[in-house]
Order: structure tokens, then sequence, then C-alpha cells
């Protein structure tokens, strides 16, 4: 079984802690062996460690800006700027699964980074074709896939090479940076 670590201590989801705003704390173990005059002593602590929740992409989003309804996130209903763009500081360079059908038409999950948020919904987001033309993202999926959007107002992720519609999240990603009091 594969635990997330951080050098010398591990962590398990066994015992975890929602803290709000799409983050968890998990339990962990500190360890290390250091030499004595004559014999090797070995440290077990316990550690605590922040991850983001485990599920949906949309879902932790909506965690993070402590909402229920997806169009919150969509700029078209309201959603500022300034929150887009505090949800792009928390969820950028996280790692996501993307799903799609592979050419036999098995599921294939392909891992991407998460660099940015996009300004507009997957219906008014377009990008070139190879071929020439544009599409919007929400007539890409529906075209490529014969997948309608449940939500195609909300913002999309960008990842490598095209945006994205929000997606899966990797299980037990650490979050790397200071968790503030609100």
């Amino acid at each position: 079984m594969n635990y997330p670590f951080n050098v010398r201590s591990f962590f398990t989801d066994r015992e975890t802690k929602d803290i709000g705003s799409g983050l968890q704390l998990w339990r962990g173990y500190f360890q290390s062996v250091r030499p004595a005059s004559g014999r090797m002593l070995i440290n077990v602590d316990i550690s605590t460690g922040t991850m983001y929740k485990a599920g949906p992409l949309l879902s932790l989003c909506l965690d993070f800006v402590n909402k229920t309804d997806p169009n919150v996130l969509a700029m078209k209903y309201g959603f500022p700027d300034r929150e887009r763009l505090r949800l792009q500081r928390f969820i950028s360079g996280i790692r996501i699964l993307t799903t799609h059908p592979g050419p036999d038409g098995t599921v294939q999950q392909t891992p991407r980074v998460v660099k940015k948020l996009s300004s507009a919904g997957a219906n008014a987001l377009f990008f070139n074709m190879r071929e020439g033309g544009k599409m919007s993202v929400a007539d890409y999926f529906q075209k490529t896939q014969n997948r309608k959007l449940k939500h195609p107002d909300v913002i999309c992720v960008e990842v490598r090479p095209h945006p994205t519609p929000m997606l899966t999240p990797f299980p037990s990603r650490f979050y790397i940076r200071w968790v503030l009091e609100p």
C-alpha cells in the first residue's frame, strides 16, 4: 500500500480531520534512525500533514469558496474575478486525473497538472483547431466524446495542452502553503 510521505514522515487516511476550505489534516508518523555509541536509536513520533480533500475537483473548489451550487463558479452568474484568482492560487500546481475514452473504447485516466483557471466557462471558451476554425470546449467534448457537460458555464481548469472542465484530483495530495485562519 502506498502512503503519501515527505522527507521522514508518512501519512495515512485512517485518521483525518476536515478543517474546511477543501483541506484535511491527516495523521502521520515521523521516523528517524540515528547512530549512538554502541547502538542505533530509532525515533518514531506523530506528525500531521495538510492534504487536499479527495473527490471531484468541482467539489473541492466549491468547498474552498464555501458554496454548494456549481453555478457560483460561473463568471456569467457573477463569480468575482478576485475570487477566481484566489481559487487559482489554491489549486494551481495540483495533479488531477482526466478521464476520456481511449481508441479502443476503454476509459483512460491521464494525470495532468493544473496550470490556471480560465476566465470563461466551457460554452464561452474557444480554441483554434488544427484543421482551422474555432471550437468551444463544450462543443469539443460533445463532438469528440459524445459527452454533454453538466455545468458548461462554470470556469475551466487549464492544463496542457487544452482547457478542461473541472475533473478529479489525485488522491492524497499535499497542500504545500501556509494554512491561515480566515
